[in-house]
């Protein structure tokens, strides 16, 4: 099996930080394998395991193009070079026996060896360093194996950011031929550390989107409004028009959001289920959806406050997202066992509550028997999200 499963809940650690690699080689480290092992370990069904980031941070040259490249139904459990560990929660919720076979792999495989080690240590046996996109001599055996390197083209930077005190993932997109950039989900309190990166990289920030009115932190648009008022830098707000919440731009279904001097596009996709005004956005350019609480890696959004409904949801998933080509990577607004993203394939086939063939009545049933307490910030958060962040007027 390979797919991405999950769901938990709690803060966690920072997946998505990039400290820079050790010049010094880890001789435990496990070398790249040779094609014929590569093979062997793929039709024995190992588990692809990637280590990377998810964003443009992890491009590959295909042809003149930089590409992220994904192998379909991946596991992704970043390795963390500071603590030299990947996220091994990611890899129970798959109920895999230490024995079974995985394959590891990174952009090259100088990360995947070190995780293989850290692997090791954790009683795992049959691994097998799978080298990455980079690895030109690695590319037949993974296709060989009907699973060949989709490319997906990030635009000029495409960055994860996370928030481990909600567990929330922000999108920055930019576009270097216009300066534009576009925040998703922003929080309020990584308000320093998104703006520090939009000057970094010398971007204007023009638009601030909410995939809907957030009940477990504050939105960031009100408070970076306020700071930019009155100047050109102001950037604007939006979220779904259904959603009942304050904003410049109120989104309808099936709205093409147009930035980067209307170069690049999103697609609004009516996601509702999780909240009564959830909204997808579709990149078609780099085959991508930012789905926010409506699909998760192996999950979805809670379903019974909010005007939430499970048959709703349902529906939503299956009209809206389940449609869109197997290979979209699924950008979700939350992980809380250190993935960073999945595919529309992988979880159509293996989401233990939407995907693999469940009925709308067996969903209902999961989602009935969660029986979840309220978020700790539901009363703090909704209002304050209800008017674009803001908590007081």
């Amino acid at each position: 099996m390979r797919a991405s499963f999950g769901g938990a809940s709690g803060a966690r650690k920072d997946p998505t930080k990039r400290p820079a690699e050790p010049a010094v080689a880890d001789p435990a480290a496990d070398p790249v394998a040779s094609p014929e092992r590569l093979r062997s370990a793929l039709r024995r069904g190992a588990l692809v395991v990637d280590v990377r980031a998810a964003d443009s941070s992890e491009l590959t040259n295909k042809s003149t193009a930089p590409v992220f490249e994904v192998v379909d139904g991946s596991l992704s459990a970043p390795y963390d070079k500071v603590n030299q560990t990947v996220p091994v929660g990611a890899l129970g919720l798959l109920q895999q026996e230490k024995s079974a076979p995985l394959v590891v792999h990174c952009r090259s495989g100088a990360r995947a060896g070190k995780a293989i080690a850290f692997l090791r240590g954790l009683g795992y046996t049959d691994l097998t360093n799978g080298g990455g996109p980079a690895v030109v001599d690695l590319r037949e055996a993974y296709a060989d194996a009907g699973l060949p390197w989709r490319p997906h083209n990030m635009g000029s930077v495409m960055r994860q950011l996370f928030d481990p005190k909600s567990s929330t993932f922000t999108y920055l997109l930019g576009d270097a031929s216009t300066g534009e950039a576009i925040l998703i989900d922003p929080c309020i309190d990584q308000i320093e550390r998104d703006l520090a990166l939009v000057e970094e990289l010398g971007f204007k920030l023009t638009l601030m989107l909410n995939t809907h009115c957030h009940a477990d932190h504050i939105t960031a648009t009100g408070e970076i409004k306020r700071r930019f008022q009155g100047t050109s830098k102001a950037p604007k707000s939006a979220i779904s028009a259904a959603s009942g919440a304050d904003a410049d731009r109120l989104i309808v279904p099936n709205e093409t959001i147009k930035w980067a001097g209307g170069t690049r596009s999103l697609t609004a996709l009516a996601t509702p289920g999780h909240t009564s005004g959830c909204m997808s956005f579709y990149d078609a350019y780099t085959g991508a959806v930012y789905t926010g609480d409506a699909l998760l890696i192996g999950g979805c959004g809670r379903t019974d406050f909010q005007g939430g409904s499970a048959k709703t949801l349902y529906r939503s998933v299956h009209s809206q997202l389940f449609v869109l080509p197997d290979d979209t990577i699924v950008y979700p607004a939350h992980d809380y066992k250190g993935r960073l993203r999945s595919t529309i394939g992988g979880e159509k086939s293996s989401n233990p509550r939407l995907g693999g063939g469940k009925s709308v009545g067996e969903f209902v049933k999961i989602m009935a028997d969660l029986k979840l307490s309220n978020p700790k910030m539901l009363d703090v958060a909704v209002p304050a999200n209800l008017r674009c962040g803001v908590p007081d007027k």
